[in-house]
């Protein structure tokens, strides 16, 4: 078993926007290209369709082989993309080639001969390579530098294969007996350290190189340009297949698409055309191999890259026959060692080819020179390879009529030994495979049908070329009294088709344009003239233009080599050839560039304990709708269908991390796909994912966040910020819907103000399918050296997950929350504010209230009404990033706020209050206000039971000195929400007062509360609540219970929710009383239930000034009819003129105070009305009729 080599490809995560040099392919001509660029010095990115596997990972047992086989035909595709062997099914021509680090040289037959000097003088050939011969032989120096390929060693073990050709060429005659050697073959037969510096062993002769060896033996690309270029800087990626390459109009600089074949991405298979990614590069090698190569440029120039229409044009097969000499009379000793294990083998098999009969010297005419190798079965295959024997011999073999019975006798019981003893004996283990490179006509094609490949060789396996072959291969078996079988595909019955292993041309090196689709430095026509695509090369088999009559790899190469010394002598830079003196070390190559800041071992793997997973979202995204109304931006984005995608790939890089830290971070790659902002995709360049942060600006919920660096392909930048915000009781709707803001980011910026709203190009909603929700679940992916630690892993997560989704829908189940004091290591926000000036004032009923004063500039003075059961500080609090107070304060305006007798504040609000006795605490305000200040008329806004009170007092004449009025939630005509309507016709005071024997009811409470309210708080779990309204806050559950749900949840931090206690608290039941009277009347009345106040007089003769009226749309306290009569009232009796009424969508009753956005929402509609009628009251009124100022700016 060969030794451990580390892994040396990056995750795609790790692939740069933008890098020198991008090669696409990893085979001869990309790990020279690789190798070259990054010892020029230049910042290379390798591209790779296949896995990274090296020594000891490949396929061994004809089971692991069978999982590796893909299959492309025109119709379809069978088999994973990233399968080690690929199978291409053409019309008269089949091909067999590699996919995976290192191209097809992990499992090609190793022979390195240079192509028939006579091949460089054709026709094919521009003037440039046939005058400058000397520029190839370099190349083929610099590949044999590397490559190092050797003869199979005299002193090793005679190999009867090999014995058996050379017996072949011998009875064939002298011509071919003179022409017999060994070929060089790239195979170590030496424990050593290669010319690149990468250790290898001593070939164990096992025979099984062309499904992959793993005895370190084989100088395959992995063992030495590829870890050369790793070693001088190229970052290399595995697993994403190259789509198509454009060329960007803006910079010139050529992007390239790509599929990440990651098996989680694989998963949603039907949205790979919008799953692409790119990267951008100054100069792209696309050495993909032959069909790779021509796939891409002909995807490239359907999708608008200029191409020479000569493309796919000029295929060839390199005249590959196989035939097999079966059941002849010498032991070959064909099939490889099982499992790769040379213990088991008797009489060693050898390297796939070690003889060569080599008729190309001999031709006249270069077209007709041939080779004729032979060649070994890997023993993963040997039982199949049985198989195909048995049945191709009976079917197409041809065997010698001159045998005799006693040769007849011998072959039969060969058969009958194979059939019963297996294929290390017997007629299998007497079988010659023969592999001919020869000259075809090179009239092949490869065309792109509905974004699939189509081979085309019309008459390939008919041309008198193959037949003369085949009747040489045949001569060749009867003399060493064999059966021939021909090529299972060379039959009449399929068409005389042919396979090949050396797929070359389609890309052909040509003059120009019209002969060719390359030029002789490898750079890709743009038409048909000399016009060139500067930085787009093509540097594999499919520039070749003709067959080459031998096998081909390095002469692909040496034309690999001539092209990188070309690339770097045109623009001035140095390729250092010098080779590593000492051997690699992997965990410090000698240039390397900083990564990603990602946690990921020095070997680019993620640490013990990850977890990731892939999911797609898709909807609808409007870039004219800019506010914060993303519902609105989905509506106006569906009728203009603008659409938006992602896929994206989570990648938590240690699980425990992931839950315990306090961001529960982890980053994100992927793509956005949006017509509106890019006809291309949209690279994520660096993205962190949230998992279920607390949403602090919403009760008891958690968010999860996506933030995002966006890159499309002409340079633009965005950021990408969106959330889901799951609530409780809504998890399956909030969990599958995701908010998305796109902000327009500048060159030199990576992060964005999410205030700054003239950088927001559009919002909308993605959504997932339930589809794609179930191929969500298949992707989660654990990462861990044993099963039991990726097990726990995926334990960690998902019970994270579970329980924190469990916690919103089961909230009602939770313990409860006790308001509890504000802690003084909390942040709260401040802002300064004008000196605090305070009055105590006394009703004409002798209660004291106090009078706060904010004296804040020359607008007003306004004077701030709270509602029951709380304090003035529902105006002032810090609770909340923007109060109200605070607002007015910042539009100069001079504030007052009262604590009346009902605030918890003031010591009378524990004593029996009537609504009519709070009125005179108003009274008492405006009347102090007016002394203060100087004005005839003030400004009141009031809120809920201050509204009320102040009604009164105004319709009853009481509350003198008012021009401007704006009521909150109420006004002249209570009418409560549906619970509160039940509760007030199931008496809910006599229940207050002989159930819990208390005068007042208090929303405070504790855990060390009596048994009675100890009782209450857990019944009051299941008090009806809207929908997505339920909480765990013992104190929000009772104040439910008293007033009604007294705001919208999603509307309010967490933070006021948790400490409103401050301000919020006892109300005494004489008030509450007289709210159920008001309220079964839906009119103000007295406590004696009078009608003393809402009369057509008092209306017009009290009411005729600027009134606002603002009412939450889900106030459940109050129902909206009930501020709508109010307001058709005032019109009627008055005229409209001085009435203004606001419905705000989306809000209930405290929350238009205490909203996260409230001071966008609702302050600003406020604002509007006192700023439009200051002229008519306070201090800009008082001025206009005397000259009052109250305010002397003078020095």
């Amino acid at each position: 078993m060969a030794r451990e080599y580390p892994h040396i490809s990056l995750p795609i995560p790790q692939m740069k926007p933008h890098y020198d040099v991008v090669v696409i392919g990893s085979g001869y001509g990309g790990g020279i290209a690789a190798s070259r660029m990054s010892r020029a010095g230049k910042r290379v990115a390798l591209l790779e369709r296949g896995k990274e596997r090296w020594p000891g990972e490949y396929p061994s047992t004809t089971k692991e082989c069978l999982k590796e086989v893909q299959y492309s035909s025109p119709e379809t595709h069978l088999g994973k993309k990233t399968g080690l062997y690929h199978y291409y099914n053409g019309s008269d021509l089949n091909a067999v080639v590699a996919c995976g680090l290192g191209g097809t040289s992990l499992i090609n037959a190793n022979v390195a001969l240079e192509a028939d000097d006579r091949i460089w003088q054709m026709s094919v050939w521009p003037d440039e390579i046939r005058n400058d011969y000397d520029s190839i032989k370099r190349g083929y120096e610099r590949a044999k530098e590397m490559l190092q390929p050797c003869q199979y060693p005299t002193h090793f073990p005679e190999l009867p294969k090999l014995k058996t050709l050379e017996t072949q060429a011998q009875l064939l005659g002298k011509e071919y007996h003179n022409n017999f050697y060994r070929a060089p073959i790239t195979v170590t037969f030496e424990n050593r350290v290669n010319a690149a510096g990468v250790r290898q062993c001593a070939s164990t002769l096992t025979g099984n190189d062309t499904t992959g060896i793993n005895d370190g033996s084989k100088n395959s690309i992995i063992m030495n340009y590829i870890p050369d270029a790793w070693n001088h800087g190229c970052e290399i990626f595995c697993e994403c297949e190259v789509k198509s390459i454009k060329k960007c109009k803006k910079s010139g600089k050529y992007i390239v698409f790509y599929e990440w074949l990651d098996d989680k991405c694989t998963k949603f298979t039907d949205d790979n055309h919008h799953s692409l990614f790119f990267v951008i590069a100054d100069i792209v090698f696309l050495a993909a191999g032959t069909f790779g190569s021509n796939d891409i440029l002909l995807r490239s120039r359907s999708y608008g890259l200029k191409v020479s229409n000569c493309l796919g044009k000029g295929f060839s097969g390199n005249g590959d026959i196989i035939g097999l000499g079966y059941n002849t009379d010498y032991f070959v000793n064909c099939v490889g060692a099982i499992k790769d294990n040379s213990i088991t083998m008797k009489v060693p098999v050898g390297p796939c080819i070690t003889g060569i009969i080599d008729m190309r010297r001999d031709a006249e005419n270069v077209l007709d020179g041939y080779v004729i190798e032979e060649g070994t079965i890997p023993g993963s295959m040997g039982k199949i390879f049985q198989l195909v024997l048995e049945v191709e011999n009976s079917l197409t073999g041809t065997e010698s009529a001159n045998i005799t019975w006693l040769q007849y006798a011998k072959k039969t019981w060969r058969e009958i030994k194979s059939s019963f003893i297996g294929v290390y004996t017997g007629a299998t283990s007497h079988t010659q495979t023969y592999l001919i490179m020869s000259h075809d006509d090179n009239t092949g094609q490869i065309k792109l049908v509905d974004n699939r490949l189509k081979i085309l060789y019309n008459g390939v396996g008919s041309s008198d070329t193959v037949i003369r072959l085949n009747k040489i291969l045949e001569e060749a078996t009867m003399k060493v009294n064999g059966t021939y079988i021909p090529s299972p595909f060379w039959t009449k019955l399929l068409g005389s088709e042919l396979i090949t292993v050396h797929p070359i041309g389609g890309c052909g090196i040509g003059k120009d344009g019209n002969n060719g689709v390359v030029n002789h430095k490898g750079q890709v026509f743009v038409d048909d003239s000399n016009n060139i695509h500067e930085g787009l090369y093509v540097c594999d088999g499919s520039i070749i233009p003709t067959a080459l009559g031998v096998n081909p790899f390095l002469t692909i190469s040496a034309l690999a080599e001539r092209i990188c010394e070309y690339v770097a002598k045109d623009r001035g830079w140095n390729i250092n050839y010098d080779l590593v003196t000492k051997p690699i070390d992997f965990d410090q190559p000698i240039v390397s560039y900083k990564q990603n800041e990602c946690y990921y071992t020095n070997k680019g793997h993620m640490l013990e304990g990850g977890i990731s997973y892939t999911e797609v979202m898709r909807g609808y995204f409007s870039t004219e709708v800019l506010s914060t109304d993303y519902f609105a931006a989905e509506l106006q984005a569906k009728s203009s269908d603008s659409t938006m995608q992602f896929l994206l790939t989570i990648i938590a890089y240690n699980a425990e991390t992931l839950v315990e830290m306090d961001d529960h971070s982890a980053l994100i790659t992927g793509n956005v796909s949006c017509r509106a902002l890019s006809p291309d995709p949209l690279l994520v360049t660096c993205g962190r994912f949230r998992l279920f942060i607390p949403a602090t600006d919403n009760v008891d919920s958690n968010k999860m966040m996506y933030d995002l660096n966006l890159s499309a392909t002409d340079g633009t930048k965005y950021r990408f910020k969106g959330y889901k915000l799951i609530k409780n009781e809504t998890v399956v709707e909030q969990t599958t819907t995701l908010y998305v803001t796109v902000y327009l980011l500048d060159d030199d910026l990576n992060e964005v103000n999410e205030e700054d709203e003239a950088r927001v190009v559009g919002r909308g909603i993605l959504r997932i399918k339930s589809s794609d929700f179930l191929k969500q679940l298949t992707t989660f992916r654990a990462t861990g050296t044993t099963t039991g630690s990726r097990i726990k892993v995926i334990i960690t997560f998902n019970n994270f997950f579970a329980t924190t989704i469990l916690k919103h829908i089961f909230v009602r189940f939770l313990p409860l929350v006790y308001p509890r004091a504000f802690p003084v290591a909390k942040p709260f926000y401040h802002k300064s504010r004008p000196k605090k000036e305070i009055w105590e004032i006394i009703a004409e009923d002798g209660v004291k209230s106090l009078l706060h004063r904010y004296q804040g500039g020359r607008k007003g003075p306004l004077l701030l009404v709270h509602g029951a059961s709380i304090s003035h500080e529902m105006w002032t609090t810090n609770l909340i990033k923007n109060n109200f107070l605070d607002y007015l304060l910042e539009h100069e305006y001079d504030i007052f706020l009262i604590d009346n007798r009902l605030s918890t504040a003031n010591t009378a609000s524990k004593e029996q209050q009537t609504l009519d006795d709070v009125r005179l605490d108003q009274a008492a305000a405006t009347k102090k206000i007016r002394e203060v200040t100087g004005v005839e008329k003030i400004g009141i806004i009031a809120h809920c039971v201050g509204s009320i009170t102040t009604f009164m007092g105004l319709l009853d004449g009481k509350i003198e000195g008012v021009g401007c009025l704006v009521a909150s939630q109420v006004a002249m005509h209570p009418l409560v929400g549906f619970w509160n309507n039940v509760k007030m016709h199931l008496n809910f005071l006599p229940f207050t007062r002989l159930v819990l024997r208390q005068s007042s009811f208090d929303a405070r409470t504790s855990p060390d509360t009596n048994l009675t309210n100890q009782i209450l708080n857990q019944l009051l779990r299941f008090y009806p609540v809207p929908k997505g309204q339920t909480c765990s806050s013992a104190l929000c559950h009772r104040t439910s219970l008293c007033y009604g749900t007294l705001y919208q949840h999603e509307n309010i931090s967490q933070q006021i929710h948790d400490h409103q206690n401050e301000f919020v608290g006892i109300i005494n039941l004489t008030t509450l009383q007289h709210l159920t009277v008001v309220s079964r009347k839906k009119l103000l009345l007295n406590y004696q239930g009078q009608n003393v106040y809402v009369t057509r007089e008092n209306i017009r003769n009290k009411l005729n000034y600027p009134i606002c009226i603002i009412h939450g749309e889900k106030n459940a306290v109050f129902d909206i009819k009930s501020t709508k009569k109010s307001y058709d009232t005032l019109r009627l009796i008055n005229g409209a003129d001085n009435y203004v009424y606001h419905e705000i969508d989306n809000y209930g009753h405290l929350d238009v105070w205490w909203g996260t956005n409230a001071n966008k929402d609702v302050f600003p509609k406020i604002l509007n009305h006192l700023e439009e009628t200051r002229h008519m009251w306070g201090y800009v009124a008082q001025h206009s009729r005397n000259g009052f100022h109250p305010f002397d700016d003078s020095d």
